[in-house]
Order: C-alpha cells, then sequence, then structure tokens
C-alpha cells in the first residue's frame, strides 16, 4: 500500500499489522501518526507500547505485550522500532505464527525510518505501507498546501523545478519550503527564479549535472560544480560514493531490459529518475561508464584507506574519467 492510500485504508478500518519499512522520513513517521490518530487512544499511557532500538529481549516478548488487553480503549497499540533483537530465522517464524491469529484488540507496528533488512524479511505477509513512492500529484498538492499554509502564492512554473531541484523528495522539500518561505516572506508569490536562487539542489540533482559535465569533457563546469557542493558543506566522500552510485546506476540500466518499475525497485530510487538515466545514457558507452564506475570504486578505497585526501581526491577522479 501506497502512503498516499493510507488514509482512505485506514477510513475503512485499522489493521492488525503493519510494516513501515523505510522510505521517506517525514512519511514514515507521518504513517505512523496517522495510524495512531485512527486508533483515537484515550488512555495512550495504559494502551501504548514502544519497544525502541535498544530492545535486547526476543519476539517472545513483544508478541506477549500485543496479547495484553487494552484499558478503557477498544484497541491498544504496540510498535516495535528499529528492533535490535536476535533476527534469526527463530525469531521471525515467532512473528510469523503471531501474523496467522494476531489479537483482533492490538494494532502491531514495526517501523523503521531506515531500511531494516529484518523487517523486509516479514514483508508480504502483513500491510506494508509504502513511505517512498509517491505520485507527482501528491507531491504538487503538498507544496500548493505548505505554501498556502504560509501565505504565499506559487507561480505553476516554478512548481516542476522546485520538485526537480528536491530530487522528488518530501522530506528535502517540506526542508527547503521552510527555508525559501522566510526568505521571500507573507504575501509573496514563489517564482522560478526564487527557486533558482535559494533552494539548495539535491545532492543526486547535482550529480546528473556533474555527469552530463563529464559527457561532455567539459571540465571547467564539473569543478565549477564540485566547488559548488563544497561551497554547500557536502562532504568529499559523500560527493565521491555518489558518484560511484551514479555510474554503478547507468551500467545496470544499460544491461538491463527490464520496465522503468522494475528497474526502480531493484535500484532503489524514484521511477522518474530511471527516464533521466536512460536520456543520460546517449552520452556513454558501456566501456566508458564501467572505467567510470571501476575509477570511482579504486578512489573510494584509496580515500577510506588513507591512501588519498578525499577532497584532491576529487579532482582527480574527475580528471581521469574525462581523460
Amino acid at each position: 500500500m501506497r502512503y498516499e492510500d493510507l488514509d482512505e485504508k485506514l477510513n475503512t478500518g485499522v489493521s492488525s499489522v503493519y510494516i513501515i519499512n523505510g522510505g521517506e522520513s517525514l512519511l514514515t513517521v507521518g504513517a505512523l501518526n496517522k495510524i495512531e490518530k485512527a486508533l483515537n487512544l484515550a488512555m495512550p499511557d495504559f494502551n501504548k507500547s514502544v519497544f525502541m532500538d535498544d530492545y535486547t529481549r526476543g519476539a517472545g516478548a513483544i508478541v506477549e505485550s500485543c496479547q495484553s488487553l487494552p484499558f478503557c480503549d477498544s484497541r491498544r497499540l504496540v510498535v516495535v522500532h528499529d528492533y535490535l533483537g536476535k533476527k534469526n530465522e527463530a525469531e521471525r517464524k515467532i512473528f510469523l505464527k503471531y501474523f496467522q491469529k494476531p489479537n483482533p484488540t492490538t494494532c502491531l507496528v514495526f517501523f523503521s525510518t531506515t531500511k531494516s533488512e529484518f523487517f523486509s524479511t516479514l514483508e508480504g505477509e502483513v500491510e506494508s505501507i509504502d513511505c517512498e513512492k509517491v505520485s507527482t500529484s501528491f507531491l504538487n498538492n503538498f507544496v500548493a498546501k505548505k505554501f498556502r499554509n504560509k501565505g504565499i502564492e506559487v507561480d505553476s512554473l516554478a512548481v516542476p523545478k522546485l520538485l526537480e531541484y528536491c530530487n522528488m523528495s518530501v522530506t528535502k522539500l517540506d526542508t527547503e519550503i521552510e527555508k525559501i518561505s522566510t526568505i521571500i516572506g507573507k504575501n509573496a508569490t514563489l517564482t522560478t527564479q526564487d527557486v533558482e536562487n535559494f533552494v539548495t539542489k539535491d545532492l543526486e540533482y547535482v550529480i546528473f549535472d556533474l555527469t552530463n559535465a563529464i559527457s561532455e569533457k567539459n571540465g571547467d563546469k564539473a569543478f565549477t560544480l564540485v566547488d559548488a557542493m563544497l561551497k554547500n558543506k557536502e562532504q568529499p566522500s559523500k560527493i565521491i560514493s555518489t558518484l560511484q552510485s551514479h555510474f554503478r546506476r547507468l551500467f545496470f540500466i544499460s544491461r538491463s531490459a527490464c520496465s522503468q518499475s522494475d528497474l526502480a525497485k531493484y535500484l532503489g530510487i524514484k521511477e522518474f529518475a530511471i527516464s533521466k538515466y536512460r536520456a543520460q545514457l546517449k552520452n556513454f558507452s558501456q566501456k566508458e561508464l564501467k572505467k567510470a564506475f571501476d575509477l570511482c570504486a579504486q578512489i573510494e578505497y584509496a580515500t577510506k584507506s588513507g591512501e588519498m585526501d578525499a577532497k584532491n581526491a576529487i579532482g582527480y577522479l574527475i580528471a581521469s574519467i574525462i581523460s
């Protein structure tokens, strides 16, 4: 189930078990809040149990908590937050057995803002909430509502640019809207120029610009982009690892006949990004992509092992790929 379908689903009732396993942090937290709001607990101190990431007891104790009856409420809420228990097959079987006959008066939620491998093994058995994939219409409505609440009008041409600069990320959009609203002030109108002047481009977006410059063998533009990233406090090591990931995805897509949705799933990125990667493929041969990826891997290893300074390594890496 997608996050944007959650409200409609909750209107028909709250399920006994949910898995909220990574994705956009704004959406994962929002999904958990929506479930708790739908339960409408009058006595949360008695009817809400949270097992945090430092919980070291086994799955049996969590299931035992789920079997407790609610006090002065019709339901209880049990949240398993970033479970760090034994995480073995025996633990998984305990949860799977509970899924077969969950306590109808308990809502059990497995919750993590980052992807949990253990939670992934439970997906498909119960209701999972996808907190990463949202539609463009959802993002447009999100932007419009946020600015409306700030008393700011929005030029329709500014929205696509804002979404692109934020790499279609709800969490990034939320941060940038808060910042830009403070800058332009109430009763203003957001323009494309405002977006260009005040929005900090998402690193993934800038990496597309950087790889385009590299493919055009435009060293001046490539180094200008790197300088801008460093001025924006991006860590040199992160730039290298993101560039490596970018070339890895390009190489994979160049050799794959999978659909756009399947590629997005395999690579862990949004579907709209696949079309951008495919558009960029015309600038590289598979041989060039393999060479670039191998260079990135070698440079990343050299920086992590202390053989090269990460900041200097970026310049060497770009010059090597262009040459």
